[in-house]
């Protein structure tokens, strides 16, 4: 029930990323497999540099390199009582990634806004934890900037806030159709285009998951899967089952699955669009 319809699914191929600064990372990873799969998927990265270290030499490391992200079990010794980084006597990284066999194990270093990750982890699960740490680091990079355009733009008034996509044009067989937003089911990866489920048709268009994303209202699509964004508008459920498959039902009857690691951020985001 929780598998992607149709036949035609194809794994969402990696997407070429606009390239900024270097992505700095700092991994202590005292697990063979975990660091194994860390480094395989990180060092696959374009615009990434790493450095592998012993924990004993995490926040000597910290203070020399000014990590954007650091990587590390939560039993290191250095950090496993401390409150935050800064408890620690260093400035914290904009992005910290810790694993632990243990969830509760998280709950001293709550403050220093980690992300966990529940050891044995997956690729997945560590690519969606990459995905949240490169937000946070992106956000941290354009906050000085966004400072600067504010003072300057201090006696200026604001530019009118850019409305969200109401339609998409889709070429089909020689013709251009235009698909209303609010007909929209779901969209789903598709190589490197998208494919839109409305409630009439299904149809082709050039863009990526993330450039989409950017155009919808989030009060209405919200993506579930990293190969999935749905209509909050069609969806009947989310089915989120301490164990086994979690999936969410649209009502047209398609169950569409939902990533496990989705389900903070779900409910995080339905409270932040006041539906729950």
């Amino acid at each position: 029930m929780s598998s992607f319809p149709q036949n035609s699914w194809t794994e969402a191929k990696v997407l070429a990323r606009e390239q900024g600064p270097p992505m700095r990372v700092v991994v202590a990873e005292p697990d063979t497999v975990s660091r194994r799969l860390i480094c395989s998927i990180l060092e696959a990265e374009s615009n990434v540099t790493l450095q592998y270290i012993d924990s004993s030499d995490l926040l000597s490391v910290i203070q020399e390199t000014d990590p954007d992200l650091v990587i590390l079990d939560m039993q290191t010794s250095v950090i496993r009582r401390a409150a935050n980084w800064e408890a620690l006597g260093v400035k914290s990284p904009p992005a910290t990634i810790v694993t632990s066999y243990d969830a509760s194990s998280l709950m001293p270093f709550a403050s220093a806004a980690a992300d966990l990750l529940i050891k044995p982890f997956n690729v997945e699960e560590f690519q969606d934890a990459i995905e949240a740490a490169r937000l946070k680091i992106i956000r941290a990079r354009s906050a000085p900037l966004n400072q600067i355009h504010a003072h300057k733009d201090n006696q200026e008034p604001l530019p009118e806030k850019r409305p969200w996509l109401q339609r998409l044009a889709a070429e089909s067989d020689g013709s251009i159709v235009l698909v209303k937003v609010q007909d929209i089911l779901w969209l789903q990866s598709f190589g490197n285009r998208i494919r839109i489920h409305s409630v009439h048709a299904t149809h082709l268009v050039r863009y990526t998951m993330k450039s989409i994303l950017g155009l919808l209202d989030p009060n209405r699509f919200l993506r579930v899967h990293r190969n999935a964004i749905v209509n909050l508008d069609h969806v009947v459920e989310f089915f989120l089952p301490r164990t086994g498959n979690m999936f969410v039902k649209l009502d047209n009857e398609t169950c569409l699955p939902l990533r496990r690691a989705s389900r903070a951020s779900l409910r995080k985001h339905l409270r932040q669009h006041l539906l729950i």
